[in-house]
């Protein structure tokens, strides 16, 4: 193998039980039963180590399509968890500025009410838009 392709991963094996087969740097092959929620391969380019292995489910994204810029995103979250790590609970992942976030029931709600909050000061902003642009005219 030249020394400028990198090592691949075999790629996780599916059992005729459901389950999957994963090959781990520190644990050897790690067997795997994925929550209905997680749509990942499991497919990793290089070996992980199993406090790695993460399950995650399908992005959501909160889209807009404006006449100005057209489809656009703005927020992504879906759920994630690493069922052999320090904290196996499932978590919420916040995409933000600062990298994706990771936050509990607590946080999640936090953030929701804090994009509620946003929300309502965007409607306010547009009335403003709204009466600026009517003063143009």
């Amino acid at each position: 193998m030249s020394e400028d392709r990198p090592i691949v991963n075999p790629f996780p094996r599916r059992n005729a039980d459901g389950t999957t087969t994963i090959t781990t740097e520190d644990a050897g092959d790690i067997r795997l039963v994925c929550p209905p929620w997680c749509v990942v391969q499991h497919g990793y380019r290089y070996q992980p180590m199993k406090a790695d292995i993460t399950h995650r489910s399908e992005p959501e994204w909160a889209l807009v399509d404006t006449p100005e810029t057209g489809p656009t995103s703005l927020v992504e979250v879906g759920l994630i968890q690493w069922p052999f790590g320090d904290q196996s609970q499932v978590f919420l992942s916040v995409a933000t500025d600062d990298g994706d976030k990771e936050v509990g029931p607590t946080a999640a709600r936090q953030v929701a009410e804090a994009l509620r909050r946003h929300a309502a000061h965007i409607d306010t902003m547009a009335g403003v838009l709204e009466a600026l642009r009517a003063v143009e005219l």
